[in-house]
């Protein structure tokens, strides 16, 4: 009798474990952002079992590289996401597609560990994540208890169907950010497109009048970019062009946000930054690209850049278009006032390899 009242505990215990794992798949099953998928599935994992450490561990690589720019910005993931190289993922995991649990030697899996936990924890749970076959990622599970994920003594079954629904959410997120990522992106450079910046000036324009604070526009062009593309080919002009908005984007980042315009032109928008703060983040830029000569196959090609900005309070518009417009002016003021003083290292450098 008592092997039965037993037997009927364990039954009765189990249950209470699927219909917690059953919990976690009903609350991520339907969301559609994966800052929003990362976060929920985290924090509902450590509240159902009470697990003090959990985090996700994506590769920065196709298919998953367009996360990686939302996923950085999303406050509250700094410890609940860390993107690794897929070499380091399949180190941890093996050959297999089954949890792995450790409690020995913990330090050896540094690497996919956020920093903050290195050394606390005692025994963790490392579950791989697939997408078409291919490793893409880890859901992991620590403790600072080595008991807690004793690979003698504890079952994986149910943590590998959590990490099979967690790879189904995880690829259906991903398509549905990858086609909102292309609808809203400049394909060479990976800069939000010219409809995305309208989209937010016209938004930002109205806030920035209603609470009365800063907001401005800056345009960059590429000097000499058609001699570039004639001479070296256009091969070489996307590459000034990425090169360009890469270091665009390191010199906005947190503070504003970057956008082609067209061609060779690119604007970045600062809500809250004054005109002298937004012209001095274009300063450097045009500081570094001039003393960082772009290396293109055996050549090292020579950038500078024009630029021209306006703000909502130096300039008074009467609409984000008369923003925009004001600043684009300002460029071509600027770009015609240098036209025989800058371009003429880039020149030098074309008619030395014509």
């Amino acid at each position: 009798m008592h092997d039965v009242d037993e037997l009927i505990n364990n039954v009765r215990h189990n249950e209470q474990i699927a219909l917690r794992f059953f919990d976690i798949e009903r609350c991520i099953l339907s969301i559609g952002r994966c800052d929003q998928f990362v976060s929920t599935l985290t924090k509902e994992v450590q509240k159902q079992f009470s697990v003090p450490f959990v985090w996700v561990n994506l590769i920065n690589e196709a298919p998953l590289a367009h996360l990686v720019e939302s996923l950085d910005k999303s406050t509250g993931l700094k410890d609940r996401v860390l993107f690794t190289r897929r070499s380091a993922l399949i180190d941890a995991i093996g050959v297999g597609n089954k949890t792995v649990l450790v409690n020995q030697n913990v330090e050896k899996y540094r690497e996919i560990t956020p920093s903050v936990y290195r050394g606390i924890i005692g025994s963790v749970a490392i579950s791989p994540l697939t997408m078409d076959g291919e490793i893409v990622g880890l859901f992991c599970q620590a403790d600072e208890s080595p008991d807690r994920y004793d690979p003698y003594t504890k079952d994986t079954f149910l943590l590998d169907q959590l990490a099979i629904k967690i790879s189904i959410c995880l690829s259906n997120v991903t398509a549905r950010e990858k086609l909102e990522y292309l609808a809203t992106r400049d394909p060479l450079t990976g800069l939000l497109n010219r409809r995305q910046l309208e989209l937010m000036l016209d938004r930002e324009f109205a806030r920035s009048k209603r609470q009365k604070r800063d907001l401005t526009v800056v345009f960059i062009d590429c000097d000499a970019f058609k001699s570039i593309n004639d001479t070296l080919g256009h091969n070489c002009g996307d590459e000034v062009l990425e090169y360009i908005a890469k270091r665009l984007l390191k010199y906005i980042h947190k503070q504003g946000l970057a956008f082609r315009f067209a061609g060779d032109e690119f604007v970045f928008v600062t809500p809250g930054k004054s005109y002298d703060q937004a012209i001095s983040i274009a300063e450097s830029i045009h500081d570094y690209l001039q003393a960082n000569p772009l290396r293109y196959r055996n050549n090292l090609v020579p950038i500078t850049i024009s630029y021209g900005g306006a703000s909502v309070i130096s300039d008074s518009p009467s609409s984000y278009k008369q923003l925009l417009k004001t600043a684009d002016e300002r460029l071509y003021h600027y770009k015609n006032n240098r036209k025989r003083l800058v371009p003429t290292k880039v020149f030098k450098f074309l008619n030395k390899i014509r």
